[in-house]
């Protein structure tokens, strides 16, 4: 993959205990250039409130460490835009590239 399709600066974080012990904080795992495509976008309704809910799937280099370190539940932040990690799919044939299928609703 050439560097050229990797042209967004993502953030991927976990979430942590504050050291307060009462609340959470939001950690950094990794900053790094990805490939970003909006799948698509809906809105449903939950307890009689509407949702809107985003599909994104986001590419990152694979590496040993990224394939250890990123794990569902994890937050993405691109351009603003704050998703939830739902699945991480290593290219485990060529090693090039791990794929993030993310989720964005706006509660």
């Amino acid at each position: 993959m050439g560097a050229g399709s990797f042209n967004r600066n993502v953030r991927i974080e976990r979430r942590v205990l504050n050291p307060d012990g009462e609340s959470f904080v939001w950690e950094l795992v990794a900053s790094t250039r990805a490939s970003v495509i909006m799948q698509s976008g809906k809105e449903i309704i939950v307890a009689d409130a509407p949702i809107s809910l985003m599909k994104a799937s986001v590419r990152i280099r694979y590496s040993k460490r990224n394939c250890e370190e990123i794990h569902v539940g994890m937050q993405l932040t691109v351009d603003h835009i704050v998703m939830r990690i739902e699945q991480v799919q290593p290219d485990l044939a060529r090693h090039e590239h791990v794929q993030l299928v993310c989720i964005s609703d706006d509660r």
